[in-house]
């Protein structure tokens, strides 16, 4: 029931429920002074810390406390045609939603000011994007994966073939005088086989993790000096500090470490286009080693956080791929370790790297590839007829007999055939009868035949994988030959020990 005065008293237990209320507050905005300030907006008052938009266009905007906040807002709002507008601001760990409305009085016009503290639904905001983030880059990574398999499989396939032909003619005698090209040439397929591997890094597909042991810091350090001469040019200064004690050995490659490191250099450098300083410090942690790479940037905004390592994402307007952080993501994945960006709190971005010890159980020594030159008996099995041909011809100057079958079908054909074989390497990816199958039915012939698979996707396959169950190894395409050489030195018969006189005459 309304008093003769106008006000009900529901309504005034809202004015005075509004006055006390601690997540929702209110003012008047007039002449560029508040007034009918309730407690939460005196409270926010007393308040110091910035105030910024949380997104929009106006993403970069900053307040240094709410006053200038509503004062600055309320004047803009009063300077257009707009009645009302709504916007969300932060402050600390905490968000506001401010709505703004004109209200015409008989002293002239004002703002009304209504701030409502949404930081609950906020979060759970940011954390159904972040899910939803997620579920698209686990979409996206598996299309680009199926892709990435597929084109890897075939250039292996492609430089497999090059790098034996290569091989097969510097074995020539009569080709003495191209050695220089030929090894040019073979540095290009393994330069090229390098890029592959990459790919597969960017995709997320490589599942092998290298048995190499590798000086972290002597990498590390590296990295750091070419990027010192590479920054050394006119323009905006960008100084590097180096913190990098001696640390134990990690599992990887120095190829593949050094090309880490400098992209994440470069990302740093980038990301400070009127320059600044890069951190890099090095320690080692309980698990492994823990690298920081940290720029003074402006850093990355947190919607763009859960996506700073999908493929072709890039923060930085310099940057042309946004390839270099998802590549070594993947890379990180495989070794074992972790990589993970965050904002520093004084501006600028930080990436943070762990990397797994390397194991202290050392790899067999290189002599056991050198091992007595016995002559084996290998069936070669592989449906196309390069790789069969070539690899026949690359076996025969090894000293071997091979005999080939472009099938899984007619390699059983010959096995059941009564033909002995001291190794079989057989290649996965085949029509009708893949790899897999063929192995599963050699080895119920022949429980203890060594078989060796060769595979454009030797990178795809994980060192845990089910399916290698009575697999000696994997080898990868293109062939590496020093690896060849050291499984052929380790399979098939012993050699026959020395005669014993002792035993010849015991005998008869």
């Amino acid at each position: 029931m309304a008093t003769r005065r106008g006000m009900s008293n529901d309504n005034i237990a809202l004015l005075r429920w509004l006055a006390r209320s601690a997540e929702t507050g209110a003012a008047v905005l007039r002449e560029g002074r508040l007034s009918c300030t309730t407690g939460r907006i005196r409270t926010l008052c007393k308040q110091t810390s910035e105030w910024r938009w949380i997104a929009g266009p106006h993403a970069h905007t900053r307040y240094a406390d709410v006053k200038a906040l509503l004062v600055q807002e309320g004047s803009a709002l009063l300077a257009t045609t707009h009645g009302i507008r709504t916007i969300r601001f932060e402050t600390g760990n905490c968000a506001f939603e401010l709505r703004l409305e004109r209200l015409r009085t008989a002293r002239g016009e004002a703002v009304v000011v209504v701030a409502h503290d949404v930081t609950g639904q906020v979060r759970e905001e940011l954390e159904r994007l972040r899910d939803r983030e997620t579920r698209l880059h686990e979409q996206r990574m598996h299309a680009m994966g199926v892709v990435a398999s597929g084109v890897a499989h075939d250039l292996n396939h492609a430089l497999n073939v090059i790098a034996l032909r290569i091989a097969r003619l510097r074995a020539d005698p009569g080709l003495r005088s191209q050695i220089d090209s030929l090894e040019s040439i073979a540095r290009r397929v393994e330069e090229a086989a390098g890029t592959v591997a990459r790919l597969q890094d960017l995709a997320r597909r490589r599942r092998d993790r290298p048995s190499e042991s590798v000086d972290l810091s002597a990498v590390l350090l590296g990295a750091v000096e070419m990027a010192r001469s590479d920054f050394d040019r006119p323009g905006p200064r960008v100084d590097i500090h180096a913190d990098v004690p001696p640390l134990p050995l990690v599992r990887g490659t120095a190829a593949e470490l050094a090309h880490l490191f400098s992209d994440l250099l470069l990302n740093a450098r980038d990301a400070m286009p009127e320059g600044g300083a890069i951190e890099v410090r090095a320690r080692e942690g309980r698990s492994g080693i823990v690298v920081t790479v940290k720029d003074e940037g402006r850093g990355i905004s947190e919607e763009q956080l859960p996506r700073v390592f999908d493929p072709f994402f890039s923060t930085s307007e310099t940057r042309e791929t946004g390839l270099a952080l998802s590549i070594a993501y993947g890379l990180m994945q495989r070794l074992g370790g972790s990589i993970s960006a965050a904002n520093r709190a004084g501006g600028g971005s930080a990436f943070t790297l762990e990397f797994p010890l390397a194991s202290r159980s050392a790899r067999r020594a290189a002599e056991q590839r050198a091992e007595t030159g016995r002559r084996l008996r290998v069936l070669l099995v592989d449906d196309e007829p390069d790789n069969l041909e070539v690899l026949q011809e690359l076996l025969a100057v090894e000293g071997h007999e091979a005999e080939t079958a472009a099938s899984g079908r007619a390699a059983l054909d010959l096995v059941a055939s009564g033909r002995r074989y001291d190794l079989v390497l057989c290649d996965i990816g085949m029509p009708e009868m893949s790899g897999w199958q063929v192995v599963r039915e050699l080895q119920q012939h022949d429980p203890e035949l060594p078989i060796y698979l060769l595979t454009g996707w030797a990178n795809e396959i994980g060192e845990h994988d089910p399916r290698l169950r009575g697999v000696r190894g994997v080898l990868a395409k293109p062939l590496d030959l020093d690896e060849l050489r050291a499984v052929l030195a380790t399979s098939g018969p012993p050699p026959s020990p020395p005669a014993n006189h002792e035993h010849a005459t015991m005998a008869s």
